[in-house]
């Protein structure tokens, strides 16, 4: 479906759209001018029949009728094809030759029509021509060329007669009229200006109503249809499809981890892409189908009357998604940095999951999220248990909101062991001490802060509560100089554009050493921006902190960029640990992991080790840290701190 251009009328067009009104107007008061000019014709024709004779008189009108007759047969033929006529130009020549062909026919009458010692009769025809003249100006100011040519062909003939008779009456009145002539030639001059402003300010008005219509129904960044429209339309494409007994789609499209390129990138280049997306969804669309942007990053298609039946419906708007997914496949250029997105789609059928515009969004609403839960560039149905899921997820978000403000959130350390068995370190784990569901693990509500924004909260929480700790164990001489602290920062607190300086001022407000720390950042979070993720990694170590990448192996490893990573440290994920020992392909990945970052200068921490078995296998290939329940579980504070006594206790023992 084509959109309207809401940008500022162009000149050029202005000058066209003013030509083709004054075209207009000169053809719609032609009728009424030519039965003015019929009426003054057969009026002077029996006032002068006993002074002129017959057959010029008789010539005269029928010349006259002619013309008039012929005029008003382009009338109707200009109001017929107007809309299908190429060029304003023709009826314009039209429009001004007829005008003037009648000019010259009227001043013919000063010499034709006006006798040389009938006084009264003479007075008739000036009177006439004067008053066809006055009358001519009128009608035709809005063609300039009309109106005073018009005028002089009349006036000038009647000139010259009037000068011809001779005496002075004669030459007073060819005196007057000369007066009469300039008056209404610069009349015409100034009624045609003003004419053309009101015409100009006419169509600027008219634009300026599109404009704001336009703005009032589309969004202003990419152009599409925006939320108001969408429901009107939707509206009626229900109504149509309960009628007719069909069945419509809408779907419903968020970009994956968007917030975190535009904290980024910055708001210009969001903006950008957002523009490029519109592009590219409104060549996915047929001629039917409606493409929306909500605002922020999400978009619907409206799809009417996809099929009679729900199982084609489905399948169609399958293909549809398929497209658009196929679209975005495609790197987004942004300045001179090539971007990849992916969208998470939810789709709602209509009217088999609802009869009306505010349900059908938050069902699609609901399947979409449901696919982002699934992971990025997922699709998802609407089924009716999503509305469970959907009351279950609000009121996860405000019970977070909850432990935000009133401290819920908890931390728990997993020791960082040498393959040798030395305790080198540990990893703060965030729990989230629930008042009715007790001690709640991260995989329940870490993905949901991430997708809420409450991520970033979140995280500047546990970097104090981890300097707190970090000062603690100091104090109470149970960690060493060179005992790790791991924390892990998530994708959209590393694309926050302060995140270096806030948590440079956090742990100096601590009197914390940068090289305490080991910040994870997981591989997703480090490929969405990799000149910036490079600057702010750089930063990062130039400031004394180790760096590390998180679950390692699940995203898109590469060596190209991981050997330009200012990092020190691979922390293997727990998937691919796990089955080491029984699984040939899963060791002989962690195998070459493991012996392509020793090659690199990389220590390597493999996660998840539960069984002893799998340590072994890990101690043969010469991996540096281990972690997992085998080792030892992760703890709160107090019994951490147990750990550590036992530890040192146990070093001290011959």
């Amino acid at each position: 479906m084509q959109y309207t251009d809401s940008s500022p009328i162009d000149p050029a067009d202005l000058e066209a759209r003013i030509s083709q009104r004054q075209v207009e107007l000169s053809y719609t008061g032609l009728p009424s001018a030519l039965i003015a000019i019929m009426v003054n014709t057969v009026i002077i024709v029996i006032a002068q029949w006993s002074v002129i004779s017959t057959e010029i008189l008789v010539s005269w009108f029928l010349a006259m009728l002619t013309l008039s007759l012929y005029r008003y047969y382009s009338y109707r033929i200009y109001k017929a094809r107007k809309s299908e006529e190429g060029s304003l130009k023709i009826w314009r020549q039209r429009a001004i030759s007829g005008t003037l062909a009648s000019g010259v026919i009227w001043g013919s009458a000063a010499f034709l029509l006006v006798p040389m010692d009938q006084q009264f009769h003479q007075t008739i025809i000036i009177a006439a021509l004067i008053g066809m003249a006055a009358g001519g100006v009128v009608s035709q100011a809005s063609l300039l060329p009309a109106s005073l040519g018009y005028m002089l062909l009349v006036i000038i003939p009647l000139l010259a007669r009037l000068f011809s008779f001779g005496g002075p009456a004669n030459i007073g009145l060819g005196i007057m009229t000369c007066v009469f002539l300039i008056v209404m030639s610069v009349g015409a001059i100034r009624i045609h200006r003003n004419l053309y402003e009101a015409l100009s300010m006419s169509i600027r008005q008219q634009h300026s109503r599109k404009i704001i219509e336009h703005l009032a129904y589309h969004d202003a960044l990419t152009n599409l249809p925006n939320r108001r429209l969408l429901i009107e339309r939707l509206t009626k494409d229900i109504s149509r499809s309960v009628h007719h007994s069909h069945i419509g789609a809408l779907i419903f499209l968020d970009l994956d981890n968007f917030k975190t390129l535009n904290d980024s990138m910055g708001h210009q280049q969001g903006d950008e892409l957002l523009k490029q997306l519109a592009f590219r969804l409104n060549h996915c669309l047929s001629e039917e189908d409606t493409a929306t942007r909500l605002g922020g990053d999400e978009f619907v298609l409206l799809m009417p009357e996809v099929a009679d039946q729900e199982p084609e419906a489905i399948k169609l708007a399958e293909d549809k998604t398929q497209k658009i997914q196929e679209a975005l496949t495609h790197p987004f250029q942004l300045g001179d940095k090539e971007i990849h997105m992916s969208a998470s789609i939810g789709i709602a059928l209509f009217p088999v999951h609802a009869d009306n515009p505010n349900d059908l969004l938050k069902r699609a609403d609901f399947a979409m999220y449901q696919a982002k839960s699934f992971g990025r560039n997922n699709v998802s149905f609407y089924s009716p248990d999503m509305q469970e899921k959907a009351n279950l997820l609000m009121t996860l978000e405000q019970g977070l909101r909850n432990a935000l403000k009133d401290d819920e959130l908890v931390l728990h350390y997993q020791p960082l062991v040498s393959i040798e068995g030395n305790m080198v370190g540990a990893e703060a784990l965030v729990r989230w001490h629930h008042p009715q569901d007790g001690l709640v693990a991260p995989d329940s509500f870490i993905e949901h802060a991430e997708q809420s924004g409450l991520i970033i909260q979140l995280g500047k929480q546990v970097l104090e509560q981890v300097c707190q700790h970090i000062n603690t164990l100091i104090n109470s001489g149970l960690v060493d100089s060179d005992f790790m602290f791991s924390i892990n920062v998530s994708p959209l607190q590393f694309s926050d554009q302060d995140f270096v300086r806030n948590i440079l001022a956090t742990i100096h407000n601590h009197a914390i050493e940068p090289k305490r720390l080991t910040l994870e950042v997981t591989e997703h979070a480090l490929l969405l921006d990799l000149d910036e993720t490079i600057k702010k990694l750089n930063q990062l170590r130039q400031a004394g902190f180790s760096l590390a990448i998180d679950d390692f192996g699940t995203g898109q490893s590469s060596l190209a960029y991981i050997k330009n990573l200012p990092i020190d440290v691979i922390k293997i994920d727990r998937m691919l640990v796990k089955d080491i020992s029984s699984e040939r392909i899963d060791a002989i990945i962690v195998e070459g992991t493991i012996s392509m970052a020793r090659k690199l200068g990389f220590k390597t921490v493999a996660e998840g080790v539960e069984e002893q078995q799998t340590l072994d296998k890990l101690k043969i290939y010469e991996c540096d840290i281990v972690q997992g329940e085998l080792i030892a579980p992760a703890m709160g504070l107090d019994g951490f701190m147990e750990f550590c006594l036992r530890s040192k206790d146990a070093k001290k023992q011959p």
